[in-house]
C-alpha cells in the first residue's frame, strides 16, 4: 500500500515529474535507455541515492521528499507514475518500488 496524496504533494509531485520526464526523454531519444544514463539523468537534476533512487530492468523511482516518481523507460516509451511512498517498500530499492514479497 502507498500512502495518499493530499492535493498539494500531488501539484509537487506533477512539478517534479514534468522535470523528470523532460530529462529521462532526451536519454530515450538518444537511444541510450542504459541503467547508468537513467541514473545519469536523475543525477543531473539532483537525485540520487540520498532520494531513493532507483534504478533497474528499465524501472526508475525518485522519492522527492514528498511524492514518489517512477516509471518505465525504453527506446520505445517513458510512462510515469505520481505516487506516495510505500509502507513496506522492496528491500535495498528505496521508498518507492512495491514490495513484490509475502508475509
Amino acid at each position: 500500500m502507498s500512502m495518499e496524496l493530499t492535493a498539494t504533494q500531488r501539484a509537487k509531485g506533477e512539478a517534479s515529474a514534468g522535470l523528470i520526464q523532460h530529462e529521462l526523454e532526451k536519454a530515450r531519444k538518444k537511444g541510450d535507455v542504459s541503467e547508468k544514463r537513467i541514473a545519469t539523468a536523475l543525477e543531473h537534476l539532483g537525485c540520487g541515492k540520498q532520494h531513493g533512487v532507483y534504478v533497474g530492468n528499465g524501472f526508475y523511482s525518485v522519492h522527492t521528499g514528498d511524492v514518489c516518481v517512477s516509471g518505465h523507460v525504453t527506446e520505445k516509451e517513458l510512462t510515469i507514475q505520481i505516487h506516495g511512498a510505500y509502507a513496506e517498500p522492496q528491500p535495498g530499492t528505496g521508498p518507492c518500488v512495491e514490495n513484490r514479497g509475502g508475509h
